[in-house]
This record gives C-alpha cells, structure tokens and sequence, in this order.
C-alpha cells in the first residue's frame, strides 16, 4: 500500500507537538490530524484521537499489521525531516 505525508501545520516552539500530518493511504482514503510529537529525545506519530465525556483519549483511526504502522511512521517522519529542512533553508 502506497502511503504519502504531508505536513498540514508545524510547530517550531510548541512544546512537544511538532506537526500536524495529512496522510494518503493508496491514494483513495485521507486521514488529517496525525501528530508528530517529540517524546524522550525522539519523535512519535500519534493517529488521531477523540476525548470521551470521562476525558479519556481514543484513537479515531489506527494502523492494524505492524507493517502498516512502519509504513505510517515511515512517511511521517520522513515528510517531518523534510519539512524541516525545508524551515531551516529559509531563516
């Protein structure tokens, strides 16, 4: 399956959030608001979620085989570097 990232909104000095990410699954299907968030010195893709009247946080949508989940992280990240190089060249 074809998988491609973009990233819809960065953040240069939000905290721990660094992006949000726009997927693509087999060009057919969108998936926005994934996030790119840095957790103990390096990044991880979070999927979308939802909070439930108690407060509690549920994933809207997730990846079932590990190998969809690498495929997922893959394109994420990559797309994040490339944003990223893409900032650093324009300061």
């Amino acid at each position: 399956m074809k998988v491609t990232a973009r990233i819809s909104k960065g953040f240069e000095r939000a905290g721990h959030l660094k992006a949000y990410v726009t997927l693509c699954l087999a060009d057919s299907f969108l998936v926005t608001g994934v996030r790119v968030v840095e957790c103990e010195n390096h990044l991880r893709v979070f999927m979308p979620s939802t909070k439930d009247p108690d407060g509690e946080y549920h994933d809207v949508c997730f990846p079932i085989t590990p190998d969809c989940r690498t495929r997922i992280e893959n394109a994420v990240l990559n797309a994040y570097d490339s944003f990223i190089k893409e900032t650093e060249g324009d300061e």
